[in-house]
């Protein structure tokens, strides 16, 4: 779960870092600009709902768990063994509740 949450956090930085690159180069069009702003913003707004989740994860079900959000689908990586198809279901209903829209979610254990 570690090793996944840090890949994760690492690909995000890094779609960050691009994005400040444009933001600075003075060279960039405002249309780069704002789209490199937008991704900013969107990355910043991703990264705070995973860190929502995996808290709601750790705080009602009490496990450790990796969230990985890409549009409307939703990854929940959690690090115990398979609890079966109740407890996963109580999972989404959670994260689910989190959102006005239908997201896409699914759980793993491992």
């Amino acid at each position: 779960i570690v090793a996944m949450k840090v890949e994760e956090e690492e690909k995000i930085l890094q779609e960050m870092e691009n994005a400040q690159k444009i933001l600075l180069d003075t060279t960039a069009t405002v249309t780069a600009k704002n789209e490199a702003y937008e991704t900013l913003q969107l990355l910043n707004s991703k990264k705070g709902k995973v860190l929502e989740i995996e808290k709601l994860i750790k705080e009602k079900f009490n496990v450790d768990s990796c969230v990985k959000i890409n549009g409307n689908e939703i990854n929940v990586v959690l690090s115990i063994k398979d609890q079966g198809s109740q407890y996963a279901n109580n999972i989404i209903n959670e994260v689910q509740s989190l959102y006005d829209k239908q997201m896409y979610i699914t759980v793993k254990f491992q």
